[in-house]
């Protein structure tokens, strides 16, 4: 019996890298689509800007264009003062030419906007550059390692199921109903077997009274922990 309770340890090792492999297995791809949405947000907030900086760049041109064309009407119509003859002629020429020189003027006033907006949201840019590379850079190297391990992961858990059979053939080789027992429990945290550790429960720490401890010393029977339920074994570190 005791024999079996301590290749009960040994079963409960595997058991918990099994566990732990197959939590992996089922974590990591939400982690890989938690990292790469925080490449894609980053990368939004480049796009966002970038977007911004290309309307006013289109602003811009668009004054540039209207200038121009606001300059060469200016011209036009001041040459046309050669020929008027009429002082509403005059008038009404002198008026035109005013809006063509406020419209002009607006338009310089848009554009020299366009420019100041450009330059602030330039600084804007590259800072977020600099942001969505790192986040990049952090994000992909993790994302990486996660998907090598996932890649060799059900080979990895294939080779603890296997080791794990050999374990607990030779438990059922000592004693069935022990491996029964073990496999019949749930376990908290999915510890179902633990060592005594300073005279107290290994998987919940209860202090184990005097008379307990050496029933579980002797190894016997099965012994379970008062509080938790699970499994007590003495080993050497005990």
């Amino acid at each position: 019996m005791k024999e079996g309770l301590l290749q009960l340890l040994k079963l409960q090792e595997v058991d918990k890298k099994l566990f732990e492999l197959e939590e992996a297995k089922e974590k990591y791809p939400a982690e890989i689509a938690l990292r790469r949405s925080e490449i894609a947000e980053a990368r939004s907030v480049l796009a966002a800007l970038e977007a911004q900086s290309a309307e006013f760049e289109k602003q811009q041109r668009h004054c540039e264009r209207e200038i121009e064309s606001g300059k060469a009407t200016l011209s036009e119509r001041e040459g046309r003062f050669a020929v008027v003859t009429t002082n509403k002629e005059y008038d009404s020429l002198q008026l035109e030419i005013e809006i063509c020189k406020k419209a002009i003027a607006e338009h310089e006033t848009q554009s020299l906007k366009a420019i100041e907006n450009l330059e602030r949201i330039e600084e804007k840019i590259a800072e977020a550059q600099g942001a969505f590379e790192e986040v990049r850079a952090a994000e992909q190297e993790r994302i990486d390692e996660l998907e090598g391990q996932l890649s060799t992961m059900q080979e990895q858990i294939d080779e603890v199921v296997a080791s794990r059979r050999v374990v607990a053939k030779g438990i059922e080789d000592i004693d069935t109903q022990l491996l029964r027992t073990y496999e019949s429990k749930k376990g908290r945290h999915g510890i179902r077997v633990a060592a005594v550790h300073r005279e107290a429960c290994g998987a919940c720490y209860y202090q184990m009274p005097a008379q307990i401890l050496n029933e579980v010393r002797i190894g016997g029977h099965v012994i379970f922990c008062e509080s938790c339920g699970t499994i007590m074994v003495w080993d050497d570190q005990s």
